[in-house]
């Protein structure tokens, strides 16, 4: 039976219990934002100790589920003042699991800089003066050789220490590179708590317990053939996450030059076809990079310069489109560093690029400037002014320039797909809890489908099913890209269902899914209510309604009716 370990930062304490009957066989999303709704103040700032920082392995973390080990990080969100789950790959996740934790609850705050060592002996507390000031990689270092090479390493950059609102949470693939919780400012949770740093061992710990192995082992074999066989999962191993940039520009819908246009004319510059041409010429690359312990897909990629040392492991679609097209930059060694660079002072690399083109339209830097871009970036370790504007993210950003037009709901900047073509996505974008968030239903056409991203009508039904289908994906803690054949082939989704079935020994209903996903947004949207926000939040700035996106000329256009119908549980 899994458990909460709560840590009591405070008395430098920490117990086990039993997860109680509202936590009970809940895991990722669906458990931190159980936790936060029900014992975090709503209206407390969120850089309070009464916030609590969560750390949740997903419902089949430690099995050999496919890519179920994405690990989910909750708490009060500084940059949106609502609910927050960031997730990311790694293999802390797995790692909790085995060792019998199904969340990792953090209240009140250290009275100096720590590191938690967390191992089958329990919690030890580390002061981490040392490490003060420290990047994550180099953190990683050093933290590897004090606790070996098998360990799992979360922890934030000066951006977190700095309590940053965009300010995010490295956590470590099995073999050390960097994966990042990067959304909603959740490093400066974790600075607030004065916690550097987590170090995770499992060794000598037991093996998750399934109560039916034979079905689950069932379940195994048959989702793993079902995404192997999706058409898409061919063009992830080849060319990982930037395979979308050229698909996405296609449809006139990549943010380019601050959300103004939706095409890049030097959209091949930074494609993921141009990329695995430069990685299959450079020493060291590999483009099928395996963020965690059973992927079956492999979409990340380890991209090296041209001697063979690493740049960035990985470089994703929504870092190279918000810090690319949408400053207009096009050199795809440039994006790799400010992607390291942010990595590395741990800060969204998101809400950061969209902070560097309103910047650029500020005339602070040049449009298209790319090594300005990369210096703006290392200013926010350096903690110019400049630099701790932009480490605020994108809405701090373009309220201090007086800028007419911030991409940003609920405080939190647009992912990387332009929602006046993508209306789905751009209705997901409005009316998440989260504030304007890809990952919790992001709508995307794709040839099995009839669906019509451009069209106002529908997009509320489209979206509001993306969101209950993602939060219960987050929940099991299944990987984005593992999870979207299920949603061509819903055979695929009963057997995720059977899967969690066999590992409790339970029958589950067939909308297990369903249940799990609206219990979950019914939790965070309860949370915002008590926070202050009204439907007056679920909007796009209104410069999406009013300004054509070009070349298409569309505009935002979904009714306030529609996005009014959205999870209105």
């Amino acid at each position: 039976m899994l458990q909460l370990l709560r840590v009591d930062l405070d008395k430098q304490n920490y117990f086990f219990e039993e997860l109680s009957p509202d936590y009970a066989k809940l895991g990722g999303r669906a458990l931190t934002s159980q936790i936060i709704n029900r014992e975090v103040p709503a209206t407390v700032d969120a850089l309070d100790s009464q916030n609590k920082l969560i750390f949740a392995a997903g419902i089949l973390a430690g099995t050999n589920f496919p890519n179920s080990g994405r690990l989910s990080v909750g708490a009060k969100s500084p940059l949106t003042g609502g609910i927050k789950e960031a997730n990311a790959g790694g293999n802390a996740a797995q790692k909790l699991a085995k060792l019998g934790i199904q969340a990792i609850v953090l209240e009140g705050c250290a009275h100096g800089l720590t590191t938690l060592k967390i191992d089958s002996d329990g919690v030890s507390f580390i002061k981490a003066d040392p490490l003060k000031g420290m990047g994550n990689y180099q953190i990683i270092e050093e933290l590897k050789k004090e606790h070996g090479g098998k360990v799992s390493i979360i922890s934030i950059g000066p951006a977190g220490e700095k309590k940053l609102k965009a300010a995010s949470i490295s956590i470590t693939s099995p073999d050390f590179h960097i994966r990042m919780a990067a959304r909603g400012g959740l490093g400066a949770v974790m600075g607030a708590k004065n916690i550097k740093a987590v170090v995770i061992d499992n060794q000598g710990s037991k093996k998750v317990e399934i109560q039916d192995k034979e079905k689950f082992k069932t379940a195994v074999s048959k989702f793993t053939k079902g995404v192997l066989a999706y058409p898409m999962i061919e063009a992830l191993k080849v060319f990982g996450t930037p395979v979308l940039v050229n698909m996405i520009n296609s449809l006139g819908c990549m943010p380019t030059r601050n959300f103004s246009v939706g095409q890049f004319d030097s959209a091949q510059q930074i494609s993921g076809e141009h990329i695995a041409e430069l990685m299959d010429k450079r020493p060291n690359s590999v483009a099928d990079h395996k963020c965690m312990s059973g992927c079956v897909i492999g979409c990340s990629n380890v991209f090296t310069d041209e001697k063979g040392e690493v740049i960035v492991s990985g470089l994703e679609y929504e870092s190279i489109v918000l810090t690319g097209s949408n400053c207009m930059v096009d050199d795809i060694d440039i994006i790799a560093r400010i992607n390291r660079a942010c990595n590395d002072i741990g800060v969204d690399t998101m809400d950061v690029g969209a902070a560097i083109a309103l910047a650029m339209e500020a005339d602070i830097l040049a449009m298209g400037d790319g090594k300005g871009a990369l210096a703006l970036v290392n200013e926010i370790r350096e903690g110019t002014e400049n630099g701790l504007m932009i480490g605020n993210g994108c809405k701090a950003t373009g309220e201090k320039l007086g800028s007419k037009r911030i991409p940003q709901v609920k405080g939190q900047g647009l992912a990387a797909y332009d929602p006046r073509g993508l209306k789905g996505t751009g209705t997901t974008y409005a009316t998440s809890a989260m504030g304007a968030d890809h990952t919790v239903g992001n709508a995307i056409p794709n040839p099995l489908s009839q669906y019509d991203p451009s069209s106002p009508e529908g997009q509320w039904e489209m979206s509001s099913f993306l969101q209950i289908y993602h939060a219960a994906i987050d929940s099991l803690g299944i990987c984005l890209f593992a999870s979207l054949p299920a949603l061509d082939f819903a055979d695929l989704q009963g057997h995720m269902v059977q899967g969690v079935a066999a590992m409790v020994g339970e029958t589950l209903d067939e909308d297990y899914l369903k249940q799990l996903g609206i219990a979950t947004l019914k939790a965070e949207r309860q949370f915002n209510t008590k926070a202050g926000f009204t439907k007056e939040d679920d909007r796009l700035p209104r410069f999406f309604r009013q300004e054509p996106l070009l070349p298409s000329g569309n505009v935002f256009d979904v009714s306030d009716e529609d996005l009014d119908k959205v999870n209105a549980f």
